[in-house]
């Protein structure tokens, strides 16, 4: 091998580190976590104020960064102790994640947590407090929490929306009826999903010894459970409107109740993990857009 080749290896090899941990860290969700932050921020809890003077405040940065860091380190202890498991549901990109060994995985997971924990200092100690509750809880959902039926699938809504939760800390506001109807829409639709990624991955659960809630119930039982949870969705929506019919972002409620009467259609036909994934990017699409909805409140 000549130099030229030695060095060009050298240099593709951090590369290649650098790439397999943003697909691990699922970049794509991290990026939605980041502007739905800004935007609810910009548009919701700081509507009335010149959103140049908003963005102005490092605070808002500073919270934004260290939820991110949180949140990746978050999805490397998932794939910490997920490793085998997604080798069976996902061989295609938990190949590519092999390129990072599950020590690198457990060390930056350290060390973005502990930032993350850190730079809410620089913000308060209310925030302090917060994001160290949250990193505790990222790491009993992954160690504990996530092994078991519903429980695992509660934890890690709460968990994806309490980042929201966040900034009514950071903003000091009392708990609004709207808002709160608001973040239980978005409770309801991660829940179904999360479960609906588990008629996806039961294959994996089977094999690795998983208790996941289609195994222990039957998928019948489980279908009834989704069925639950989307008309729950259906009524968060229908208890919200009065609140915000004359409001831009009603335009958004009712695209999402043709998007969850499909699923419903869908659900009634789905027995195979393909046929579930169908609906799971259905609610892909229902949360995509109900992140830059926040921008019509």
């Amino acid at each position: 091998m000549s130099s030229t080749d030695s060095k060009a290896t050298s240099i593709k090899k951090p590369v290649v580190k650098l790439l397999a941990l943003l697909s691990i860290v699922r970049w794509y969700n991290i990026l939605l976590i980041t502007i739905s932050l800004y935007l609810t921020e910009l548009f919701i809890f700081n509507k009335e104020t010149d959103l140049f003077i908003t963005i102005q405040h490092p605070q808002i940065h500073f919270y934004t960064l260290s939820i991110v860091f949180l949140t990746m380190g978050g999805y490397l202890i998932n794939a910490f102790y997920d490793f085998e498991k997604d080798l069976i549901n996902h061989p295609e990109t938990t190949y590519f994640g092999r390129v990072v060994s599950k020590k690198t995985c457990l060390n930056t997971y350290v060390v973005l947590t502990i930032l993350g924990i850190l730079i809410g200092a620089l913000i308060s100690k209310k925030i302090l407090l917060f994001n160290a509750l949250l990193a505790i809880g990222l790491w009993l959902y992954s160690h504990k929490l996530r092994k078991k039926p519903l429980t695992g699938e509660v934890s890690a809504t709460f968990l994806t929306v309490s980042s929201f939760i966040g900034l009514y800390v950071y903003n000091n506001l009392e708990p609004n009826r709207t808002l709160i109807l608001f973040v239980t829409y978005i409770f309801t639709i991660d829940l179904t999903r999360e479960i609906i990624k588990k008629m996806v991955s039961l294959k994996g659960d089977l094999i690795v010894g998983e208790k996941s809630i289609p195994i222990l119930f039957g998928i019948k039982f489980t279908k009834y459970i989704i069925l639950s949870q989307m008309m729950f969705s259906l009524l968060a929506i229908f208890t919200l409107l009065p609140f915000i019919i004359d409001k831009n972002i009603a335009y958004y409620f009712i695209i999402a109740i043709a998007i969850i009467l499909f699923s419903i259609f869908l659900l009634n036909k789905s027995k195979t993990p393909s046929q579930f994934n169908k609906i799971n990017s259905a609610y892909k699409l229902l949360l995509l857009l109900a992140i830059f909805s926040i921008m019509l409140y």
